[in-house]
This record gives structure tokens, C-alpha cells and sequence, in this order.
């Protein structure tokens, strides 16, 4: 029951799903990350079979995009909208002080347009050029939610209090959560057969460039770097699949 009542507050935490949110505080959803994974995985294979019941009725093309629509659907564009304001963020020239009230600002930049135009093209056509739509999402997904987790494990510090701070504050250094977590995604990473080791390898690339980047120019990481490293590991294994 622990288990499920874990998932289902994963699954609460990362969609709009009527699954009921299961917890009081961040703190509690961190302590059943292990789990984020599998949660990506359900979200990705309702997403996969969105796009091959698509398939029946429109061009290959037109179903691959609304798979990654009905994907960003059942998260509430949430991690996209981390994406969006950390690329206007990295923008400002300044202090990290400076940075970060961009960053918290509600409209969005000429940045966030470019990055998150590009992160979703070149997204859209990986999913499009994939052999198989349904397990391409399932890796892809299940690679973004471990990339979280795996930030932060390894963090340095955050940049400012919030929800990143609640998960850095449970995960940093949790050898068994994060063990745990890498034992739940290895079924999932294991569909990209002998791709596998490349999409591991480009996201713990991403999930460092990233941090590393974000402690650099903000002073550490937030809620909303989180989001643009589950979006752009989605994209890193994505793009080790095609």
C-alpha cells in the first residue's frame, strides 16, 4: 500500500490527473521519488496510446504531435513553464539576484520563446522519426523524471527557498533513494536496448551541464531549473533513440 499510495502521490505532484494529490507537504512526495519513473512511464504510455489511436485516423505526422500534446496535457505544461522562465533567467546579464527576479517574473522573454520553440520542434520530430512512438515516450519520460531526481542528488545548494529546496532538502546525498529510483528506471531505460547506455550517458550529461549552469548563474538550483532539466533530458533521450 505504501507503495501505491507513493505512486499516487507522484502522480498527483507531476499531472493533473483526478488521481487525488496524497500529500501535505513537498517533503513527502520526495521521500516516495523513487518512484518518478514509473509515474513518467504511466504518464507517457497514456500519451503513446493517445497517439496510436491518432494514428488510425491522421498522417504519422500529425499523430506524433498530438502525442507530445496529450504528454504536456497530463502534466499542466508545469515543467515546460520551468523551462521557460529559466531560459529568460539565463539571459540577464547581471548578478544571480538579478537573474532570479527575471526568472520570477510572470511574462515571458524573446528567450523562453526560442528555447522552448526549439526544445519542441526538436522534440516533436524525435518522437515523429522513432521506430516505435509508444516506447521511444515511455524511455523518454522515464529518463526526464529520473534526471530530476538525479539533480537533485547531486546538488549543491538551491537557489532560493520553495518547492526545490523541499526535494534538494530530502534527496541531496540520499544514496538510497536514489538507488532505489535508478533500480525503478532501469526496466524503462532497458526498452532502448543497445541505445541504453547512450541515453543514460546524454542524461547525466544534461542533468550536470545544467545544475553546474544553474548554480553558476543563479546560485544554485529551484523549482523551475528542475523543469527545464526534465524537459531537456526528455529531449537528450529522445534524441539518443533516433
Amino acid at each position: 500500500m505504501r507503495l501505491l499510495s507513493g505512486l499516487r502521490s507522484c502522480l498527483g505532484f507531476l499531472t493533473v490527473l483526478p488521481v487525488g494529490m496524497g500529500f501535505r507537504k513537498y517533503e513527502e512526495v520526495a521521500r516516495a521519488a523513487w518512484l518518478f519513473p514509473a509515474a513518467g512511464a504511466a504518464i507517457a504510455a497514456i500519451a503513446g496510446f493517445a497517439g496510436l489511436i491518432a494514428d488510425y485516423f491522421v498522417p504519422d505526422t500529425l499523430s506524433a504531435g498530438i502525442a507530445l500534446l496529450v504528454l504536456l496535457l497530463l502534466t499542466g505544461f508545469h515543467h515546460l513553464d520551468g523551462l521557460l522562465d529559466t531560459a529568460d533567467a539565463a539571459m540577464v546579464r547581471g548578478t544571480p539576484e538579478k537573474r532570479l527576479k527575471a526568472m520570477h517574473d510572470i511574462n515571458h522573454g524573446v528567450a523562453a520563446f526560442g528555447v522552448g520553440f526549439f526544445v519542441l520542434l526538436l522534440s516533436y520530430l524525435a518522437v515523429y522519426e522513432a521506430k516505435g512512438m509508444l516506447t521511444a515516450l515511455i524511455v523518454g519520460e522515464a529518463s526526464a523524471k529520473f534526471a530530476m531526481v538525479v539533480a537533485c542528488y547531486s546538488a549543491g545548494r538551491v537557489s532560493h527557498s520553495g518547492m526545490g529546496e523541499a526535494f534538494v532538502k530530502v534527496l541531496r546525498r540520499n544514496h538510497r533513494t536514489m538507488l532505489l529510483c535508478f533500480i525503478m528506471y532501469l526496466p524503462f531505460l532497458l526498452l532502448a536496448w543497445e541505445r541504453a547506455p547512450v541515453v543514460l550517458a546524454l542524461v547525466l550529461i544534461v542533468v550536470y551541464a545544467l545544475t553546474t549552469g544553474a548554480e553558476k548563474a543563479f546560485g544554485g538550483i529551484s523549482g523551475d531549473v528542475l523543469g527545464a532539466v526534465n524537459e531537456v533530458s526528455r529531449l537528450a533521450a529522445l534524441f539518443a533513440l533516433v
